[in-house]
């Protein structure tokens, strides 16, 4: 890991700063066309159960705190609940609530990169770190969990631990802050968001332990303890049944974490995607210490921190998810979580670029160009499997209310086929979710 080079020189030639903003335009413009097109405005699967959760709550009354606070699959997930909640009361059931915070966590956590990669490098590359970091956030793969309701809660979760990890280390190296301060409630709130993103914990305590940040430490471990107690509370039979595959076989497990960390590049090799895996673990931990050391800079503490969090969240999906079907085959919708892990690798590669931009400068404007033509490119063919995808999901809505049953509905549409026509019946009833975008009739699935 080298030091944090400025590198000095002339500005970008015109040529590649035009290359670099007409790459990002483009790359915007077809995020917002992926988040449109992939849309998916009919509740299925978990969004099912969050349904009946409010049919049962009007129905049978409770608390507020009750309904938004009651976890499901360890979730405490009152941010996605509310925006239900609010969404049924005063739009009659559109989804639309929920997807545009999934978008605006999205592009939330694609501006807090960027920023944070363009402060990280040298003069010259400051636009195209920032740009290359905006595009690694805003993949297609990733806006399918903004496009998509069921997913929206990880990008809840995310953006307020990336926020939570700037806000601690990004500032002074010691001591107990008001941005700190505000880093322990945004840390909460991220956890509020998705259960997975209480991984921002470890890693902020972690860090103050390593770099022997007593009063910061103390806090962390005071506030931790007021807010994860009472949010494990009642989950352990949960936690048993959830962690039994993992536990009765390790090395699986690892081999599903390490996959995990492939994201969103799995699927073009399941069987050896663990390789890819254990390779980006590898050094992911070696960032890990090199940017936790007391001496560390800023753009190596925060990037550090990105790594450390996707680390975690590998680890969590390797405990959770292990035992399932398929389970090696993970989901593209948690390559939202591994964001912040490309994110860190491309900071701390900004300084041996700036080394590069010294001594060849024609060849660094060339990677660079390379660099974002190719996230553009592999983006595009992403975009497109997608979009397929969401198509593929709103023919199977479409046939199961039809009447038709096949296996695969009980992946798309939820394992209890009866149950879910009894909801989308009483959907039809009350008028909820009765509009759908881009309906296209597809081979249903066989």
């Amino acid at each position: 890991m080298g030091k944090t080079a400025r590198a000095q020189g002339p500005a970008l030639p015109p040529w590649l700063r035009g290359l670099t903003l007409a790459l990002l335009a483009l790359y915007l413009a077809l995020s917002a066309y992926v988040l449109w097109r992939a849309a998916v405005l009919t509740p299925y699967s978990d969004e099912i159960d969050w349904i009946q959760r409010w049919s049962d709550f009007q129905a049978l009354g409770g608390s507020w705190a009750h309904y938004l606070l009651t976890p499901i699959n360890f979730h405490r997930m009152p941010l996605t609940f509310g925006l239900l909640a609010f969404d049924l009361q005063t739009l009659g059931g559109t989804n639309l609530p929920l997807i545009a915070s999934g978008a605006l966590a999205v592009g939330g956590m694609a501006w807090l990169l960027a920023r944070e990669a363009g402060k990280a490098a040298p003069p010259p590359l400051a636009l195209p770190a920032a740009t290359l970091a905006a595009m690694l956030a805003l993949m297609a793969g990733n806006l399918l969990d903004a496009a998509t309701p069921i997913c929206v809660n990880y990008t809840h979760g995310v953006v307020f631990a990336v926020l939570a990890m700037i806000l601690a280390e990004g500032g002074e190296r010691r001591g107990l802050t008001p941005r700190r301060v505000l880093a322990l409630i945004v840390a909460m709130l991220a956890g509020l968001g998705d259960a997975v993103a209480l991984a921002v914990w470890p890693v902020l305590a972690f860090n103050a332990l390593r770099r022997r940040d007593w009063l910061w430490l103390t806090a962390l471990l005071a506030a931790g303890a007021a807010f994860l107690v009472p949010y494990a509370s009642g989950q352990g039979g949960d936690a048993r049944t959830s962690t039994a595959g993992a536990l009765a076989d390790p090395l699986g497990a690892l081999r599903l974490a390490l996959n995990y960390l492939m994201l969103p590049w799995t699927r073009l090799n399941l069987g050896f995607a663990w390789i890819g895996g254990l390779v980006v673990a590898t050094l992911g931990l070696a960032a890990v210490a090199h940017g936790s050391r007391r001496d560390a800079p800023r753009a190596e503490r925060v990037a550090a921190s990105f790594i450390f969090f996707t680390l975690g969240t590998a680890a969590m999906a390797g405990l959770g998810r292990y035992g399932l079907p398929d389970a090696l085959n993970v989901p593209l919708r948690y390559g939202v979580l591994v964001a912040p892990l490309h994110v860190g690798f491309l900071i701390f590669a900004l300084p041996y670029a700036g080394v590069l931009w010294r001594a060849n400068r024609t060849a660094a404007q060339a990677l660079i160009a390379a660099a974002l033509l190719l996230a553009t490119a592999q983006n595009g063919v992403m975009a497109l499997k997608v979009i397929r995808a969401s198509d593929v999901v709103r023919t199977a809505i479409v046939d199961f209310k039809a009447g038709v049953r096949t296996p695969e509905m009980l992946t798309f549409i939820h394992p209890n086929q009866a149950y879910a026509a009894g909801v989308y019946g009483w959907l039809a009833e009350h008028g909820y979710f009765q509009r759908e975008l881009h309906l296209k009739r597809l081979a249903p699935a066989r």
